[in-house]
C-alpha cells in the first residue's frame, strides 16, 4: 500500500531559501497556475515526511505520477534522481538514504522557451500544452507561452516493496477465431535480493461482465538478481470483446499477477485489459474485430492544466461525447491522464492518441532521442488500454521532420507496440477547414481531404454567461480586440472567411456565430456521412470542448455549456442518420432528396420514413411517408424527395423520421430552409 505525500507542501521561486520563514505553501498535487503562480521558470517544493521503522528486508521508492516539465530529486540532502517529461510516472528507489524522519526536495522546472528556439525549434515535448492556437495568448509570439503549464501535477507516493517486485505487465490479445482468444503476458521482476527460484501466478476474471470462468496458470521460475522478464501465453474460449458502445459492449477482463515464495506474497499487480483487433489498411479503412466501421470522430483537448482534471470531470466529458453519439476521440497533440483513456476503456470509445508534438521543433539528434525515449514511455505507459487503436508520432510536422525524425518515432513506436497501427503524422493533408481558411463551407461538397478527415471545423462563441465569465464587460462590448486575440478570437476569419455579422449587440454576435458554426458543421458532417465508404472511411471533428476559458472551434465551451453546434455533431453522427440532401435556400420547384446512413451491423425491415414541412406558424405541410428496408452498415439513396410547390415563399423548417414497424424511433433530423419564388 503505497504512502501518500500528497497535501501541504513548502514552495519557493528560483532558489531554496535560507530561512524557513520564507517559503510558502502549496497543496500538491497542482499545476502551480492552479494555485494562483502565473510564472514560468523553476520552482523548489520540500516536504517532511516520518518513517514508523526501516526494515532491512524492503526496497523504498519516491513515485512520481506526472511532473511538468524537469524534476530533480533529493531526499535527506541527497541527489536520488531526474526527470524530463510531463506525462510519464517515474519513481527513483531510495532504498540506501531514506531514514526514519525524512526531508524531500524537488526541483521543478518549466521555463517558456526564448525566440529563436520558440516556436520553430521547440525543445520542450509539451504539444499544445506549449504551442497551440487553442491555448492562452493561442501561437502569438509575445503571449503564446502564457499561463504556464509547471508543476507536481498528479500524485506522490512512498512505496514499500519486497526485495522482488512486479515493475510491469503487458497484455497482447490475438483473436484466432469467434470461439478462441489468446493473450501473451508479459511481465518484468525485479530482484534486488540473491537469485532464487520463486512462484508465478496468472490469472484471468470478467472485470464488468458475469461469467463463471476464471482462468489461472502456475510457473515455477528463477529470478537472477536484477531485471527479469517472464512471458506466459493464456487461452481464452468463447472470449468477451471489447466493442464500441454503437456495435456492443466493451467488456473488460482483469489479468492478476501474483510472485509467492512458498506460503508469503511478494507482490501482486492487476491490469485491466479488453480482447480486440483493430485494423486499418493501407486506404484508411477501420476494421473492429474483423468489422469494418465508420469513424465518427471527434479532437480532444479537455484542459491546459491536468491536476484539475478530475474523475467527475471526466466523467461529465464522456457523457458529453457519448450523447454526441462519438464513437472516437483523438487526444490531440498532447497525452492525458490514466483515468481518461479508463473511462473511454468503459464506455466503449475508441481514441487515436497522439504523441506531445505540435507543429516544428529542433532538429538536432539530442532532441531526437530525447523524443523516442518519451513516445517509447507514452506507448508502454497506455499500452493495455484497449480503447487506444492508433499511436500517431507528430501534429502537423513539417515535411523535413516528417521525413527524418518522425520516421524514428514510427520506428520506436512500432517496436515497442507491434499489435497497433501507428500513423507517421497527421499532415495538413487530411485537415481541411473551407468555411473558416478558405471562403464557402459548400466546398465540403468535394470531400476534401478523403478518405479519411482528422480535422475540419468553425470557431463559435460561447455562450453569454460563458463571454461574461472569459472577460471584463468593458472588453465584452464594444469588444476589444486585443483581449479577445488572447483568448484565442479569429478576426480575420471571422469577418472575412466565414463573413459572420457582428450585430448591434453581443447577444447578436453570439447567436450569429453559433448558428454559423452548426451550419457548417451540419452540412460537412452530414456530406461525409452520405459519402460513407464511397470514399470516405471516417471523420474527427475538430474540436470537442475547451481547454481554458476561450473562443475557440470547440462546440462545447471550458464551462462545458454547449454551443449550438454541439447538436449539429449528436445528430450527424446517429449511428443510423436519415439525411437531406439539400440547399438552405431553394425554389419553389426545386426538391430535395432523402438518404438513410446506417452504421449498425442490424438490419431494418417495413421501417417507416416520415418527412414534412413546417412553416413559422407550426402548421405542418407537404407530410408523406413510405415503407421501406435498411440493410445492416449501408448507405441508401432512397429516392424519396421533399418538394416545396404550393409553398409561399418565407422560412420553413424540413423534418425527417425513421421509427421502426413497432413505432420506435430510429432517427430524426431537421433543418431550416428559405423558399423563394
Amino acid at each position: 500500500m503505497p504512502i501518500s505525500l500528497n497535501g501541504k507542501w513548502k514552495y519557493s521561486l528560483e532558489s531554496v531559501p535560507g530561512n524557513d520563514l520564507d517559503w510558502k505553501e502549496m497543496l500538491l498535487p497542482a499545476n502551480w497556475y492552479l494555485r494562483g503562480l502565473d510564472f514560468s521558470g523553476t520552482v523548489y517544493f520540500q516536504k517532511g515526511f516520518q518513517l514508523d521503522e526501516k526494515p532491512v528486508d524492503k526496497e523504498f521508492w519516491l513515485s512520481f505520477k506526472g511532473v511538468d516539465y524537469f524534476a530533480d530529486v533529493y531526499l535527506n540532502g541527497v541527489f536520488v534522481g531526474r526527470h524530463e517529461g510531463y506525462f510519464q510516472p517515474f519513481m527513483f528507489n531510495v532504498t540506501k538514504v531514506i531514514k526514519e524522519d525524512n526531508s524531500l526536495l524537488v526541483r521543478v522546472s518549466s521555463p517558456k522557451e526564448e525566440r529563436p528556439v520558440w516556436p520553430s525549434h521547440k525543445t520542450l515535448i509539451k504539444g499544445v500544452l506549449n504551442h497551440h492556437d487553442c491555448r492562452p495568448g493561442s501561437w502569438d509570439q509575445e503571449h503564446g507561452q502564457d499561463y504556464n503549464t509547471g508543476g507536481v501535477w498528479n500524485d506522490v507516493d512512498l512505496l514499500i516493496t519486497n526485495k522482488i517486485r512486479i515493475s510491469k505487465v503487458k497484455v497482447s490479445p490475438k483473436i484466432e477465431s469467434e470461439r478462441l482468444a489468446r493473450i501473451i503476458v508479459d511481465a518484468e521482476i525485479e530482484n534486488f535480493g540473491d537469485p532464487k527460484e520463486i512462484m508465478i501466478e496468472i490469472e484471468v476474471e470478467p472485470a464488468n461482465f458475469s461469467s463463471k470462468d476464471k482462468l489461472s496458470v502456475r510457473r515455477r521460475v528463477f529470478l537472477g538478481k536484477g531485471e527479469n522478464r517472464e512471458f506466459f501465453v493464456q487461452t481464452i474460449k468463447k472470449p468477451e470483446l471489447w466493442w464500441t458502445w454503437e456495435h456492443g459492449e466493451p467488456k473488460l477482463y482483469y489479468l492478476t499477477v501474483v510472485i509467492r515464495d512458498g506460503e508469503s506474497v511478494l507482490d501482486t499487480v492487476r491490469e485491466r485489459f479488453g480482447i480486440r483487433e483493430v485494423v486499418i489498411d493501407s486506404g484508411w479503412n477501420w476494421y473492429l474485430n474483423g468489422r469494418r466501421i465508420f469513424i465518427r470522430g471527434t479532437n480532444i483537448i479537455p484542459t491546459q492544466w491536468l491536476s484539475e482534471y478530475t474523475p467527475e470531470m471526466i466523467a461529465n466529458d464522456i457523457r458529453l461525447l457519448r450523447d454526441a453519439n462519438v464513437n472516437a476521440v483523438r487526444v490531440h497533440a498532447h497525452v492525458n491522464r490514466e483515468e481518461f483513456y479508463s473511462a473511454c476503456d468503459e464506455n466503449g470509445i475508441m481514441v487515436w492518441q497522439d504523441f506531445a508534438l505540435q507543429w516544428w521543433y529542433s532538429r538536432s539528434d539530442d532532441f531526437a532521442g530525447k523524443a523516442v525515449s518519451q513516445i517509447r514511455d507514452m506507448v508502454s505507459t497506455f499500452y493495455n488500454h484497449p480503447c487506444i487503436v492508433v499511436w500517431c508520432c507528430h501534429n502537423e510536422p513539417d515535411l523535413h521532420q516528417l521525413r527524418g525524425l518522425d520516421t524514428l518515432l514510427l520506428t520506436a513506436a512500432s517496436e515497442e507496440d507491434a499489435t497497433r497501427y501507428v500513423d507517421l503524422g497527421s499532415t495538413t493533408e487530411f485537415h481541411t477547414y473551407p468555411g473558416w481558411y478558405e471562403e464557402d463551407y459548400k466546398k465540403f461538397s468535394k470531400l476534401l481531404a478523403q478518405p479519411f478527415c482528422s480535422e475540419f471545423g468553425a470557431l463559435a462563441l460561447p455562450n453569454m454567461e460563458t463571454m461574461k465569465k472569459i472577460m471584463a464587460m468593458e472588453d465584452l462590448w464594444p469588444p476589444n480586440w486585443e483581449k479577445w486575440a488572447f483568448h484565442d478570437f479569429q478576426y480575420m476569419q471571422t469577418f472575412d472567411m466565414a463573413k459572420i455579422k457582428l450585430g448591434d449587440s453581443l447577444e447578436e454576435f453570439v447567436s450569429n456565430s453559433q448558428n454559423y458554426q452548426y451550419k457548417l458543421l451540419k452540412y460537412a458532417i452530414e456530406t461525409y456521412r452520405r459519402a460513407k465508404y464511397n470514399p470516405m472511411t471516417g471523420i474527427f471533428h475538430f474540436m470537442f470542448v475547451d481547454c481554458w476559458p476561450a473562443i475557440t472551434w470547440s462546440v462545447v465551451d471550458y464551462y462545458r455549456q454547449p454551443k449550438k453546434g454541439y447538436y449539429a455533431v449528436k445528430t450527424g453522427y446517429q449511428p443510423m442518420l436519415v439525411s437531406i440532401e439539400i440547399d438552405d435556400v431553394v425554389r419553389a420547384g426545386d426538391r430535395g432528396t432523402i438518404w438513410i446512413v446506417n452504421d449498425l451491423y442490424k438490419g431494418y425491415s417495413d421501417v417507416t420514413l416520415i418527412y414534412w414541412l413546417e412553416d413559422v406558424n407550426g402548421n405542418k405541410l407537404n407530410q408523406r411517408q413510405a415503407t421501406m428496408n435498411i440493410e445492416p452498415d449501408s448507405v441508401i439513396k432512397t429516392g424519396y424527395m421533399f418538394e416545396f410547390k404550393g409553398c409561399p415563399p418565407g422560412k420553413y423548417m424540413v423534418h425527417t423520421e425513421v421509427l421502426t414497424k413497432e413505432g420506435k424511433l430510429l432517427s430524426k433530423n431537421q433543418g431550416e430552409i428559405i423558399v423563394t419564388k
